[in-house]
């Protein structure tokens, strides 16, 4: 057995924060049966707006939340399309969803009536705010929920300039794995007790969770945003080299390698100088401006190249801030299938993240694209024990929508990026 090979997911979501759920569960094995209405996932529509062509074969933007996935376009409002759905939750392990609450009542597809129906299952939602409060009936998204109500936006940038640029759905992203954490420890309690369970997971939440060194902190005086001109510890910072390129210093142990940073970094102000040698006394006296002004100088009196070959000789934690660019390039990323090449026939060549989970028993996934609304309906329809003519009767009332061009292909995906085996 490989990784979650058996475990059945149905998922009525839409755009990334929910999908990417069962996406990050394909890729550890799980069979994903995703539900569409006829128009299709609202997230179909979204690769235009970060810039991206797509077509209703081929489409990159979608493919981030839609790889490994099983296709079935069904009318939830129709009761035959419903009894199929009811069917197809009946013989899965897990659902996952980010419909609205009165939404999910008014289908007949909440937790309460699912639960009463199929009390083996688990059910998953993704919600902008959480199930208590003001906001609980209201739309949530990433970039409100999470980058704005979640303090992303005004605490990120640097002090006195304007709320940062996030890109999008960077907290959808984050969120997924704590819903896939949820789903697999409720798995568990199923695989124990044969009883399902109800995760809930909520994108301010997720964003609280991520700013909380600032919230705990704040409380005791530190500011946000702050400046990297201001910063407690000078040498937990980013400094810019005299080629012009932004790294970050990561010696949080300041105390510790005060000395080591003065000789290495060659500040002779700094050089057995106990003025300056403790966190405290640059807190107390506040100082730390002024120390921060002495690694700036010494940083602009060398290259980057110069200066990683000294971190790296004394062992002293540091990066290159990367641009996405940097990424696209980085052997990092391709030795260990962080980035997979996908060979589009109308946009060539490109890269998509892979998951960051890697299981020996199922090692790098074997994944596919995006498929066009209702490509797979037809195919479940038959496994669950349609006839042909219950399949068009179905299709001709409108209970379902199946795909009726010429077959395609999805296997577009390399097996891996990595040329080294995961031992």
């Amino acid at each position: 057995m490989k990784g979650l090979e058996g475990i059945k997911v149905v998922e009525l979501a839409s755009f990334i924060a929910a999908p990417a759920s069962p996406r990050l569960l394909s890729e550890l094995g799980a069979e994903i049966i995703k539900i569409e209405p006829f128009t299709g996932d609202e997230q179909r529509t979204q690769g235009p707006g970060y810039g991206m062509l797509r077509d209703d074969i081929e489409d990159p933007a979608f493919d981030m939340g839609g790889l490994k996935k099983n296709w079935l376009s069904i009318n939830l409002k129709n009761p035959k399309g419903l009894e199929f759905t009811y069917k197809l939750i009946e013989s899965a392990d897990i659902v996952v969803t980010n419909f609205r609450d009165k939404a999910l009542v008014k289908l007949g597809l909440d937790y309460e009536t699912i639960h009463k129906k199929f009390p083996h299952v688990v059910y998953a939602q993704m919600r902008g705010y959480g199930e208590r409060g003001p906001e609980r009936d209201s739309r949530g998204y990433d970039a409100t929920a999470y980058s704005a109500r979640g303090g992303i936006l005004m605490s990120f940038p640097q002090l006195g300039e304007s709320p940062v640029n996030v890109p999008a759905a960077f907290g959808d992203w984050n969120a997924s794995a704590f819903l896939t954490a949820g789903i697999l420890a409720a798995l568990v309690k199923k695989q124990m007790t044969g009883e399902g369970d109800r995760v809930v997971v909520n994108l301010y939440h997720v964003a609280c969770w991520g700013m909380q060194h600032a919230i705990v902190s704040r409380q005791s005086g530190a500011l946000y945003p702050r400046s990297r001109k201001f910063v407690p510890t000078p040498s937990n910072n980013c400094y810019q080299s005299k080629d012009g390129v932004w790294f970050l210093l990561c010696h949080a142990a300041y105390n510790k390698f005060y000395d080591e940073m003065a000789k290495v970094f060659e500040i002779e102000e700094l050089i057995g100088n106990v003025d300056y040698n403790t966190l405290e006394k640059l807190t107390a006296n506040k100082t730390n401006v002024y120390v921060i002004e002495l690694f700036e100088k010494a940083f602009a009196k060398k290259t980057f190249a110069e200066w990683e070959e000294i971190f790296k000789q004394y062992d002293i934690p540091f990066q290159k801030a990367f641009t996405v660019d940097d990424i696209l390039n980085d052997e990092e990323a391709y030795a260990n299938d962080i980035l997979r090449r996908v060979k589009y026939d109308s946009y060539g060549d490109r890269v998509i993240p892979t998951s960051p989970i890697r299981m020996s028993s199922v090692g790098d996934p074997e994944l596919w694209t995006s498929k066009p609304i209702g490509y797979d309906t037809r195919e479940y329809l038959q496994k669950y024990g349609y006839s042909e003519e219950e399949i068009n009767h179905l299709i001709a009332n409108g209970a379902v929508k199946a795909y009726n061009g010429e077959n395609l292909e999805f296997d577009k995906l390399e097996k891996t990026s990595a040329k080294e085996p995961i031992d």
